[in-house]
């Protein structure tokens, strides 16, 4: 997969017929055309086959990824292939593609892959995604190939035109092409042919008086004699290609350690939280990171949305942590409602994280309403703060009255929806609390965080509330739940292959916001360290403050923790 070594070459040139490997180089020579008719079809696929497994073979796990198109052989061109779909479908895109409008639609989520990686990634600071990938580490894009037999069978308009873009934009964003074409099918004569023929290295059969001569770019070198790879032998490229889907059985994950955003230790709790409440949460670009920032212009609350096994829930344990560890609780502090049912809080529960004012474990709607009511009657308090005070914000609040805490809040819900399974008071009220919070929310420094792994269904939050949260974060997703979390034209989110993949947007799902980011990784034992950490620090410095209010589901009370009951 790159240039032959000089050393390669024998010195001096030995004297009769010697041979060399003809090599593709990445990534700017990788895609190949080999144009062949119906009597040379099994020997150019054969060829494809074998470039594929030699691909597999010299790519670390995770780094490559094909899609396949096969409208004439209905798959069997590549049967081979399908082997990678048992244990590593996200090697081949799924599967074998052979209907037109199936081609359309993988060659559209290829063209927004150029378009993220173009304006991204690569912007004016990387000239390919090679440069790129070098910066980006453990976050590196894979680079892909579409495989494709008997072009230009089942193109239709559309597809051509995404496949051409893909011949023009594909080699600097590591998108490559490994095409055969049958030259006896017919293409519009307004398709620029030459134009695509450039784009990659050219194969064609020359007739002459026994086999025909192979062409490179249509050059007959005089002593020159090219020679195809065939189609490995089917038991062996069984075998290999089992033991690369093994190999690649977790490569589609990708962990980004908890450390790179986490604080030293000199920084602990230096965060202000005066302005914004403003918090990394992973890794964007090459170098950059992820903040979730609340609290400024239109920037006050948050919606997030991932399907099961997306890292949401991580997610969650990486907003809350990270803010334990950047601030004091008398810059942020939390009402945490968990209404799956299992204990993704409780942690916070067991480590008395001095931050949390309620941690709510597989909470019951009643309780969830009444956290509601408890958050409006803090709304109405802090109005009445602040008119004493004659400020307008919280910044300002703390200036006038320096010795009065006023720390933001973060209200964070998840699986939020459940507040409205019913159609009773409890959804009532729970809509019109939600409601007032979100509009009113953003004068005094309260912020929502609402999480599900779905937004439809017919019974939710009103999409007036929903309007009002201009921060989105989007994990994998289907494209139906894309567009609900999204702006209607802006299905990025279904092209999320791997856990913790999130596209983050504060214009309010907009496409032109979206700044696609991989979360970190929090395993629980280095999340329940900090805790601890975090603990420890408060306990030294506020000695007397109270831990949570928890509610754990059936959980009998415990009356020692009732402050008011110890006194």
């Amino acid at each position: 997969m790159k240039s032959l070594p000089p050393e390669a070459v024998p010195t001096p040139i030995p004297s009769g017929r010697w041979s060399l490997p003809l090599l593709l180089r990445f990534p700017f020579a990788g895609s190949t055309l080999i144009e062949a008719d119906a009597s040379r079809r099994a020997q150019a696929l054969g060829t494809f086959n074998h470039i594929v497994c030699r691909i597999l073979a010299q790519s670390p796990p995770g780094r490559v990824a094909f899609t396949i198109f096969d409208p004439v052989g209905l798959g069997q061109s590549f049967s081979g292939l399908t082997h990678l779909a048992d244990e590593a479908e996200h090697l081949i895109d799924g599967r074998i593609w052979t209907q037109a409008a199936q081609m359309e639609e993988r060659l559209a989520d290829l063209n927004d892959h150029l378009e993220k990686v173009i304006q991204m990634y690569l912007r004016n600071d990387f000239p390919t995604i090679a440069e790129y990938n070098e910066q980006a580490g453990n976050i590196a894009e894979r680079f892909r190939f579409v495989v494709l037999a008997d072009f230009p069978a089942g193109f239709t308009d559309l597809a051509l035109r995404r496949l051409l873009a893909i011949a023009t934009a594909g080699a600097r964003c590591g998108v490559f092409l490994l095409i055969h074409w049958d030259p006896t099918r017919a293409l519009p004569s307004d398709f620029p042919v030459e134009t695509f023929r450039q784009s990659a290295l050219r194969v064609t059969f020359k007739p002459s008086h026994g086999d025909p001569v192979l062409l490179l770019n249509e050059r007959n070198v005089p002593g020159v004699t090219v020679t195809l790879d065939p189609a490995p032998r089917t038991e062996a490229a069984t075998a290999f290609i089992l033991q690369v889907a093994r190999a690649n059985l977790d490569s589609n994950r990708v962990e980004v350690p908890f450390v790179y955003i986490a604080p030293d230790g000199n920084e602990v709790w230096s965060g202000d939280t005066a302005a914004e409440l403003r918090v990394p949460i992973g890794r964007t670009g090459a170098t950059k990171l992820q903040y979730l920032a609340l609290g400024k212009a239109t920037r006050q609350h948050a919606l997030i949305a991932g399907k099961t096994g997306s890292g949401k829930s991580t997610l969650f344990h990486v907003l809350i942590t990270n803010l334990s560890l950047w601030c004091r609780p008398d810059q942020v502090e939390f009402y945490l409602i968990d209404f799956k049912k299992g204990v993704e809080f409780k942690c916070y529960a067991t480590h008395r994280l001095p931050h949390a004012r309620v941690v709510a474990i597989e909470s019951d709607r009643d309780f969830g309403l009444s956290v509601l009511q408890r958050l409006d009657e803090e709304l109405r308090r802090r109005g009445e703060l602040f008119r004493s005070a004659e400020v307008q914000d919280i910044a300002a609040y703390r200036r006038t009255c320096p010795t009065s805490p006023m720390p933001r809040v973060l209200l964070l819900v998840d699986e939020f929806q459940e507040f409205f399974v019913e159609e009773d008071r409890v959804a009532q009220n729970a809509s019109v609390l939600l409601d007032r919070i979100v509009r009113q929310g953003r004068a005094f420094g309260i912020h929502v965080i609402l999480g599900s792994q779905t937004l439809g269904g017919a019974y939710t939050v009103a999409r007036s509330t929903l309007g009002q949260m201009a921060v989105r974060i989007a994990l994998q997703c289907n494209e139906a739940d894309a567009l609900l979390i999204m702006d209607e034209d802006n299905p990025a989110p279904r092209l999320h292959s791997r856990p913790g993949e999130e596209i983050y947007t504060a214009a309010a799902g907009a496409r032109a916001g979206n700044s696609p980011f991989q979360v970190v990784w929090l395993p629980d034992e280095v999340r329940d360290t900090y805790l601890r950490q975090v603990r420890q620090k408060a306990d030294e410095l506020y000695p007397a403050a109270p831990g949570p209010l928890v509610f754990e589901g059936d959980a009998p009370a415990d009356m020692r923790d009732n402050p008011l009951l110890r006194e």
